[in-house]
């Protein structure tokens, strides 16, 4: 499946990029430092500065999407479609939001006289898991 979405990017299909859309794609948004860890749990020891590489070219074709958060971290998720996302504030956690963005973006841009290019979209609060189990309340994110 990834083999020929690389081909059809103009990327060769090596084991390192293939991996990285396999974790990416098993784990949803997934940030530099699983991807390494991921990595070296499977026995590869790549270099930090080759995994940026990989997912630099795979965002720049399209095939990866990044969501930037707060305190500079990025995640990186397979390129769905512009959609909004939801982060809980205790621990982390990142979703995909099932909502349409046509609306949203239609709002945005009109309530807006600059020339837009895309629109992101994040909802920040505490997921059900943390206000359920208020031991999780206490918890610090990484």
């Amino acid at each position: 499946m990834y083999k020929e979405l690389l081909k059809s990017k103009g990327l060769k299909s090596t084991p390192q990029r293939i991996m990285v859309l396999t974790t990416i794609a098993e784990g949803g948004h997934v940030d530099i430092d699983q991807l390494s860890k991921d990595f070296e749990e499977k026995g590869m020891n790549v270099p930090l500065a080759t995994l940026y590489r990989i997912l630099g070219e795979l965002s720049s074709v399209g095939i990866l999407h990044t969501v930037s958060l707060s305190g500079g971290k990025t995640k990186y998720e397979i390129a769905k479609g512009e959609h909004p996302h939801f982060l809980c504030e205790q621990c982390g956690h990142l979703e995909d939001l099932k909502v349409a963005m046509d609306d949203i973006v239609t709002i945005a841009q009109n309530a807006c006289s600059h020339s837009t290019n895309s629109v992101s979209v994040m909802l920040h609060g505490i997921c059900d898991n943390c206000t359920s189990n208020p031991t999780n309340l206490n918890q610090i994110k990484d």
